[in-house]
């Protein structure tokens, strides 16, 4: 019985293999190979120390209002009033404000807004939508709304309980995918290339500090029509409309440690092209598609998803024609403000399946390796 179980578990890897093979033209960076990580803590730390121990900060302003009145008390109220004015001034912009600015703070919830983005619409729990454009602020999350925003849009995925950020097994055609056990999998991959453990412990601690981290809302997308000898010339974005970023490689040496070429280098230097200096940006690690899981339904933490849920089962929640629309195509498509998590294009990740290759996510929500 175990050979035969064996067996047909190599057939269905061999029929996996040559199916995604065959796919592999279609893929794209698409929506979560570009992962925007906050660095919010360094910002929001710079910004206390200036507010205590700065030259106008709130310690000088006190010490100012002392010496005022050990030289005349008539200048006590208007040292008061000074280091009150100071203090009403950073608690309602940086730190609690909309991030209307582009200057950071952070919604009404509590989820942070990197400096130089902008607040678009919606909450922690239904999605929280930023963009880089200041005419996109406090427009909305609506579908319609989201065909007249200009720039690139992100949404906050929670991570609130480190136990939970983790890689799960997850599900294939709407059971979980016990043929593929997770140790077969891993993250980082122990034979990448020279500083992909050193990037993975770094997003994760980012992501751990600030309690979540940023997703690109729709598959990452081109204005140029793309075709097999592309590259990775055409800038990317990540807006509504668009054609995806197919016909792209996990890097352009069909291997496992060379970063450059691919998905991988043009997801690293997305933030630098746009100018982006609060943030980083890296193509998704499996850890995080599975927070997106997770956030979506928190049942896929423990396996049970009911047969309805979306992180099980995205027939007819997606794309699946097999001729990849354009970004954001469907209001159906989406769902906690994102869109085209499942169907149209395959996303790739840094995760490894064995030392076979690296894992792609989408169509059906599953893990595949290429």
């Amino acid at each position: 019985m175990n050979q035969k179980r064996e067996g047909r578990i190599n057939n269905e890897k061999n029929k996996r293999k040559d199916l995604f093979r065959r796919k592999l033209q279609e893929k794209g960076i698409t929506l979560v190979a570009l992962v925007i990580t906050i660095i919010i803590l360094i910002i929001l730390a710079t910004v206390a120390i200036n507010f205590a121990f700065g030259n106008n900060g709130l310690i000088k302003r006190a010490e100012d209002a002392r010496d005022y009145y050990a030289n005349d008390t008539s200048y006590t109220d208007e040292a008061i009033t000074n280091v009150e004015s100071y203090l009403d001034e950073i608690i309602n912009g940086v730190g609690s404000g909309t991030g209307g600015s582009g200057s950071g703070g952070t919604t009404d919830d509590g989820v942070p807004i990197p400096d130089g983005f902008y607040y678009v619409g919606g909450t922690k729990e239904e999605g929280v939508v930023i963009s880089d454009n200041p005419a996109d602020e406090n427009k909305g999350t609506s579908h319609e709304v989201a065909q007249t925003l200009e720039g690139n849009q992100f949404v906050w995925i929670p991570v609130e309980e480190d136990s939970l950020f983790k890689r799960y097994l997850g599900y294939s055609e709407g059971e979980l995918d016990t043929d593929f056990p997770l140790e077969d999998y891993s993250e980082p991959f122990d034979k990448g290339y020279d500083t992909e453990a050193e990037e993975y412990e770094a997003m994760k601690t980012s992501v751990l500090e600030n309690n979540g981290f940023y997703v690109g809302r729709y598959e990452a997308g081109t204005t140029v029509t793309r075709t097999e000898d592309s590259g990775i010339t055409d800038p990317v974005v990540i807006k509504q409309g668009v054609n995806v970023y197919n016909y792209i490689g996990w890097n352009n040496s069909d291997d496992m440690i060379n970063e450059k070429g691919g998905a991988v280098e043009l997801a690293k230097k997305f933030a630098d092209t746009n100018g982006y200096t609060s943030v980083i940006s890296t193509l998704i690690y499996g850890i995080q598609w599975d927070a997106i899981m997770n956030f979506i339904d928190p049942a896929y933490a423990t396996g049970s998803c009911e047969e309805d849920s979306f992180v099980r089962d995205s027939n007819g929640k997606g794309n699946y024609s097999g001729s990849p629309a354009t970004t954001g195509s469907n209001a159906n498509y989406a769902v906690k403000n994102i869109y085209d998590l499942g169907g149209n294009v395959d996303e790739w990740t840094m995760e490894a399946y064995s030392t076979r290759g690296r894992l792609g996510r989408g169509r059906l929500l599953q893990r595949f390796w290429i």
